[in-house]
Order: structure tokens, then C-alpha cells, then sequence
């Protein structure tokens, strides 16, 4: 059973009041008034405030001592975790100078409660100068053109056809630049070109994916499917012939998994006319083709895309601070310093310290700035270690006593060379909000993302702590048991509820795996049912994979749910509204239905008959008939349990209640 600290003492000023009057007779049966307006009642009323005051500190002393142990585990708040999201960068029409995105390049968005938010590329990115009109397939047989399909996300696109077969290719096609000034060459690709494939969110949210298969470090890259791709491109030199292009990295394992493809990027290449676009009048295309030179994807597997953008990059919720004063170090031990912005990114903050530039000798080398390392506690550090602690969520610094890290001398610069900060939940936007570029960047028109962000999590509040600090020491940072996975998963971000499954693997349901866990997690979702995105997937498998052990087989997946409809006749009070009766209980249905916050948790069954309470709680004053769906099909006897599967949830939709008054059916 677990240890619940009680309260020292439960009595309140009421309580206090009331004994205290209580012994009046028995110890002063003189005092025969009792009114607040008597001057002894004042007294008592008064000791009785000054009494309730000494409980309420008292019974802060377990919850002081529970903190003072965490603290002394070295336990803090997990800080924010900053969103992610996928932006692509559009070239200005006729730009004689595009690009390249550098790294940290800051782009701005709104969040849903007005607010302006700042998001930074992790990467560089070399654009390609030209935009991408026109995309066609060909099945072997025919060409099929799906530019509109690609541009505005809708019906899933077969990016080899129904039916993939050798020589079925995808035809990018780039539209020359216009208005170019004479005697002006533009190159009309970077040396290396970097495309995302995008699955479609409906078929993949939910769908279960696998640590090992998502290229993660330190897991190996994913071995290449059965399946052989060639870039192509027509170039200047012999355009009747197509030339191969290097692939560098394709994280999509051949268009089945979303990811970023890296290929080489022609500089000899030739506008020419292909596919449907042969017309005489038509505009010749840039053209970059992915032809199948060997196709093996199996049985009744079709490569499904929902679109696919070049130009496109991480995008994180954080904003880099550079050259920041911290302050002067006074000499003493133990000094302590804060940052301005919290909270910092782990291992982004780069500490500089420089001797007094009153030093008479400032040719001494030590009167440069010398960067100090970043240590998680002092216990291992010599006098003269130039060590340093950060707490990442108040962006507190502080450096050692001489014994257990070195002191910066008094007058000594203390400066941030470099860090980042920010995260939350409210980086989560929505696709297009991330929409303009600080500063601009070169030859670049726009910028967007065509999915949501993922991943943003608020900073760790006390009472989160408290409610998982027991279960993160049995698992001391790495997932053993499946309680560990499901913990681990909870904290990741854009998750609202998870569990794990032991030895359970989706390639073979039903049947025990060993060496296999797999993890269930439910979005912070407005949707309902709320099915995780398949980026958001990928998220927490790289959270996961850093605490699994080696031998384990992780998947992260969505969960199954099951829609409970309720048609239901009630009667209520004549004075209420039946309108309004029925909206309350068909709230009420959907509150205890809920996957989140509802009453029913992973794999837990339902009987119908628990409705009736809740029917009883909302205001119906008696249920006279109720039929219960689940998923769409009637339950026959109400009190036998609906049961699922353990990563199964319910939840309610639909429901229609008839409301008659009590008393006069």
C-alpha cells in the first residue's frame, strides 16, 4: 500500500472557535454571552486565527521535508520542450540572388491565443532558386499529372502508381525564372537539394513506428527496403538521355515513411518538355524524375504520399541569445548568477570568463575570455576545474567553492557566450501560422508550414513532480519495465496519457514478443477522438530511444478507439428546459467517455449501466430506456461488459437523448 503523510492537524478556524466555546461552561460558567460582540469572544475568535495560522505552517513541514528529498536526489522540474515544426522556404520570382537558409534563422509565428512566437531553423539549407509547378506520374504506361493534388494536401497521392513496376517514376518539374535581366546567369540548382516527403495524416496518425527503423542515434540507420530509386535529371550536354543524381540521405525509406531526401543538385541542367506537358506551347520545365530501377515493395503495399515540398526544414520554438552579461564575480565561493531568459536549452549554453580588464598585465592569456564546461553537480570536480552548474528552467549559474570547482577571480567578466531558450505548450501552432522571416533572408518570397507543429510541453509544475518523482527513481533514467516507457512517455511533449504494452509488438498482434514494448499515447488534442500525428510519433520514438536498453524492440503508436453513442429517453423536471437537459447529459456522457479525463482508462471496459448514474447526475430525474452503441453496433444486455484490447480507448459521440417531463409522460 502506499504511504499517504497525513495532515498534523485537520482543524480549522471554525473547528477551533467552536471547542474553544464549547469549554466556556465548564471552566467559567460566569461567562454567560456569547455574541461576537462580547470582548471575550473577540480574544477567543482571535487565538482561535493565531491557532489555525500554527497548523496551516505546521502541516507545510511533510511537504517542506518531501521537497528537501527531492532536492536532495537532485530532482528538478522538467523544463519546457519546444515545438518542432517542418517550414518551407518559397524563392522570390526573378531574384537574381537566392538563399541559402543559414542555421538560426528566426521565423515568426501567432499562437492561438494572439501571442507572437519565434521559431529557429536547425539546419542550413541551400534553396532551390526555381518553383516547383508541376508534378507528374507515370505508371509505367501514362502519365498522370497531380500538380494540384500535390499543392493543395487532400486525396492521397500513388507517387509510382497504383501499381509500381520498373521504369514508374515521379516528374518534379521547376518552372524557369522569368524577367531575368540580361547578360544575368542564375543557377538553377544548388548543389544539393533538399525534399519531405509528407504522408497522409489520416491513413498514418496512429500508426505505429518502430526506434530501430527511425535512423535515431545511436540506433544503426535502417537497412535500404527491396526497393531500388534513381534521381534522374536532363541535362544540357545530351538531353535525350537522363543522369543520375546522388542520393546523400532518404530518410523515407523510398517514399513510405515521411523524412527529408538529400540529393545532388544538377548544374548542367536543360528545360525540356515531358509527360502531359509535350505541347509545343507549353513552357519547358526544369525536370527531376524518381524512377523505380527496381521494385520490390511487396504484396499489396503501394507507396502513399500526401505531397511532397523541396526547400523545407526543422523549424524549432527556441530564440539563441548571444553576448550576454551575466555579471562580475565577486570572489567568493559558491557565487551565483541568472540569466535573463528561462528556460535554457539543454547543452546550448556556451560560459565565458575574463579576468579583471583592470589586470596591469592585459597581454596576460588570461586575460582572455576562457570558455568554462557545463557539469551536473560538483561532486567529481577538482579545485582548479573550470566547472559551472546550470539549472535549465530558472537559468541559474553557479560556480564552485575552490575545494569542488574553481572561483572565478573577484572582477572577472562572466559573459553567455551563446544560448537558447524557450519552448512550451503554446509553440504547438497550427499549419500556416509560421508565415515571416526576421530579417529576411535573400531571394526568399515566403515561408510556411504545411503541417502543425509538434512536441511543445509546459515547464514541469511542482505538483507534476511530486505525482512522478516516485516512479522516475525506480526508473533512475532508462525504461526497464513497461511502467517506465509508459512514465518516460507521459513526459514527453504533446502527450496527454500513455501506457505500454509488455511484449507486444505490432507486427504480431496477439502474439507474445519478447524483447518488445510498445507504447501507446494519446495527443493535448482538441479533436476526438485525438489520434497522434505521425510526427508526433516520431517525437516521442526519439524521446523513448534514449532510455531504452539495447536489446529492446520499441514501437510507439496511437490507440485503437471505439465510439459509444447513447440514445437514451429520460424524464426531468417539468421547470427545466429539455433542450438543455439533453445537451447536459450528452455532455455529461461525453465527460465520462472522455480518453483524457474520463472515468474510463486504457483497456478498461465499459458496462452500460454505469451511464445510468451519469444520465442521473446530469439532471434526468430517471432513465426510462437506453440502447448503447459501440461502434455503431447495439449492445444487447446492458449489464455485461464491453471489453477491448489493453491500448484500446472509448470514447462518446453522437448521442441523442429525448427528454419528457417527470410526472406526465
Amino acid at each position: 500500500m502506499p504511504l499517504t503523510p497525513p495532515n498534523l492537524d485537520i482543524r480549522k478556524f471554525d473547528d477551533l472557535k467552536r471547542e474553544a466555546l464549547l469549554r466556556i461552561p465548564r471552566y467559567n460558567p460566569e461567562w454567560t454571552d456569547f455574541n461576537e460582540s462580547d470582548p471575550g469572544v473577540t480574544l477567543l475568535e482571535l487565538f482561535a486565527w493565531l491557532t489555525e495560522m500554527m497548523f496551516y505552517r505546521l502541516n507545510q513541514v511533510p511537504e517542506l521535508n518531501y521537497i528537501k528529498f527531492l532536492q536532495l536526489l537532485g530532482m528538478e522540474l522538467r523544463p519546457a520542450q519546444p515545438a518542432v515544426a517542418h517550414v518551407t522556404f518559397t524563392a522570390k520570382a526573378g531574384a537574381t540572388a537566392v538563399g541559402p537558409v543559414p542555421a538560426g534563422t528566426q521565423l515568426t509565428a501567432q499562437s492561438a491565443d494572439g501571442k507572437s512566437l519565434i521559431f529557429e531553423t536547425q539546419s542550413e539549407l541551400a534553396l532551390i532558386a526555381l518553383d516547383m509547378t508541376d508534378v507528374q506520374v507515370y505508371d509505367g504506361s501514362s502519365f498522370t499529372v497531380v500538380s494540384q493534388a500535390n499543392q493543395v494536401p487532400g486525396p492521397a497521392i500513388q507517387p509510382f502508381g497504383f501499381q509500381p513496376q520498373l521504369e514508374s517514376a515521379l516528374y518534379l518539374g521547376f518552372a524557369p525564372p522569368k524577367n531575368v535581366p540580361a547578360g544575368v546567369t542564375l543557377p538553377a540548382f544548388p548543389l544539393e537539394m533538399t525534399f519531405r516527403v509528407f504522408l497522409p495524416p489520416d491513413p498514418t496518425a496512429g500508426a505505429a513506428q518502430n526506434a530501430d527503423l527511425l535512423g535515431i542515434p545511436p540506433a544503426p540507420p535502417p537497412p535500404p527496403p527491396p526497393v531500388t530509386l534513381v534521381w534522374e535529371y536532363r541535362s544540357r550536354i545530351n538531353p535525350a538521355k537522363w543522369k543520375a543524381l546522388k542520393v546523400y540521405r532518404d530518410e523515407s525509406a523510398r517514399f513510405m515513411r515521411e523524412g527529408y531526401i538529400q540529393v545532388e543538385g544538377p548544374q548542367d541542367a536543360v528545360p525540356t518538355l515531358e509527360g502531359k506537358l509535350q505541347d509545343p506551347k507549353s513552357d519547358p520545365r526544369y525536370w527531376i524524375r524518381v524512377r523505380v530501377d527496381q521494385s520490390n515493395w511487396g504484396a499489396g503495399v503501394t507507396p502513399q504520399i500526401d505531397f511532397i515540398r523541396p526547400n523545407t526544414v526543422d523549424a524549432q520554438n527556441v530564440s539563441t541569445v548571444a553576448d550576454e552579461d551575466v555579471g562580475q564575480s565577486d570572489g567568493t565561493p559558491r557565487q551565483t548568477f541568472t540569466l535573463q531568459n528561462k528556460p535554457v536549452l539543454p547543452d546550448s549554453l556556451t560560459l565565458t570568463v575574463t579576468n579583471n580588464p583592470n589586470d596591469p598585465n592585459p597581454n596576460d592569456p588570461d586575460a582572455q575570455p576562457v570558455k568554462w564546461q557545463q557539469v551536473e553537480d560538483f561532486l567529481a570536480s577538482q579545485n582548479s576545474d573550470l566547472h559551472y552548474v546550470l539549472n535549465l528552467s530558472t537559468g541559474q549559474i553557479q560556480f564552485g567553492d575552490g575545494t569542488h570547482g574553481e572561483i572565478p577571480v573577484a572582477g572577472a567578466q562572466i559573459t553567455a557566450a551563446q544560448y537558447r531558450y524557450g519552448g512550451g505548450v503554446a509553440g504547438n501552432v497550427d499549419k500556416g501560422a509560421i508565415s515571416s522571416i526576421r530579417g529576411g533572408v535573400p531571394g526568399v518570397d515566403k515561408v510556411n508550414n504545411d503541417r502543425p507543429a509538434v512536441g511543445g510541453a509546459d515547464e514541469q509544475t511542482l505538483d507534476e513532480l511530486k505525482q512522478y518523482a516516485p516512479r522516475e527513481l525506480r526508473a533512475r533514467n532508462r525504461a526497464v519495465t513497461a511502467e517506465d516507457f509508459a512514465v518516460l512517455a507521459a513526459q514527453a511533449g504533446g502527450v496527454a496519457k500513455a501506457t505500454a504494452l509488455a511484449l507486444a509488438s505490432p507486427e504480431h498482434p496477439g502474439v507474445m514478443v519478447a524483447g518488445a514494448v510498445t507504447v501507446v499515447i494519446v495527443p493535448t488534442s482538441q479533436d476526438m477522438p485525438p489520434t497522434p500525428s505521425s510526427d508526433l510519433i516520431r517525437s516521442v520514438c526519439a524521446y523513448l530511444n534514449q532510455f531504452r536498453l539495447l536489446t529492446t524492440e520499441l514501437w510507439v503508436r496511437g490507440p485503437r478507439y471505439h465510439a459509444v453513442r447513447v440514445e437514451a429517453q429520460v424524464l426531468a423536471d417539468p421547470a427545466q428546459a429539455p433542450d438543455q437537459v439533453s445537451i447536459e447529459i450528452a455532455n455529461a456522457l461525453d465527460a465520462f467517455l472522455d480518453p483524457v479525463a474520463g472515468k474510463l482508462g486504457f483497456g478498461k471496459p465499459l458496462y452500460p449501466t454505469q451511464l445510468y448514474a451519469v444520465m442521473i447526475d446530469a439532471g434526468a430525474a430517471a432513465v426510462t430506456g437506453m440502447q448503447v452503441y459501440i461502434d455503431e453496433v447495439p449492445v444487447q444486455d446492458p449489464g455485461t461488459a464491453s471489453k477491448i484490447d489493453p491500448g484500446d480507448l472509448f470514447y462518446g459521440s453522437g448521442h441523442k437523448i429525448t427528454v419528457a417531463p417527470a410526472g406526465g409522460q
